[in-house]
């Protein structure tokens, strides 16, 4: 019985603190057109406790998420709570996505497919991985409600982190590449989901 009760517990725990629901179903199409956005900022570096952010460019995207990990114990969880991957063009069409495994093994992007629905370069060059740093309590909130498949919209920054015993978390400054190190951090300032039955081009 205590097996039981300690399983029953386990698995409570792990809904709670780590699973993420998928959104409904809409279809094939593509939802989500336009590649993410990035454009130079005249907003300097910013702190918030013990952190500094150092933006490097202004960021913007509507995308469908592909895949998405919560995060509560390391160092990083303390400003990231999610890393999420995202899908733009052919990847936010789920008649596409559906075909492959896409997932996050701790905060690194991974992915395959045996009969590839596209070409691989599309693939890569239409998803990222993006680690968010919520501007306040409401944002966290958006965050935290985020499901597999969402469309969401996005606003914010790439930035650089500093702590100030010396600890420092940097963006990637590449694209689209299958490891922690090329995630982009990403400091939300907006993220609201979208009815995706809008979007379907």
């Amino acid at each position: 019985m205590k097996k039981i009760i300690l399983l029953v517990l386990v698995l409570f725990a792990w809904k709670h603190f780590y699973y993420i629901e998928n959104a409904p179903k809409v279809g094939a199409g593509v939802m989500a057109g336009g590649y993410p956005y990035q454009d130079a900022t005249s907003i300097t570096s910013f702190r918030h406790g013990d952190f500094t952010y150092s933006p490097l460019s202004s960021f913007s995207a509507e995308a469908r998420v592909l895949a998405a990990s919560k995060f509560y114990f390391d160092q990083k969880a303390r400003l990231s709570p999610m890393t999420v991957v995202i899908g733009w063009g052919v990847m936010s069409d789920e008649s596409v996505y559906d075909q492959l495994d896409i997932w996050l093994d701790n905060r690194t992007y991974k992915w395959q497919g045996d009969d590839l629905p596209v070409a691989k370069y599309e693939i890569e060059n239409n998803t990222a991985s993006l680690h968010l740093i919520p501007d306040n309590d409401s944002i966290a909130d958006n965050i935290a409600k985020i499901r597999n498949g969402d469309l969401i919209e996005i606003t914010g920054f790439v930035v650089n982190v500093k702590k100030s015993s010396g600890w420092k978390w940097l963006t990637s400054t590449s694209k689209n590449k299958n490891d922690e190190e090329d995630g982009k951090i990403i400091y939300v300032k907006t993220l609201k989901l979208i009815n995706p039955y809008e979007r379907i081009y």
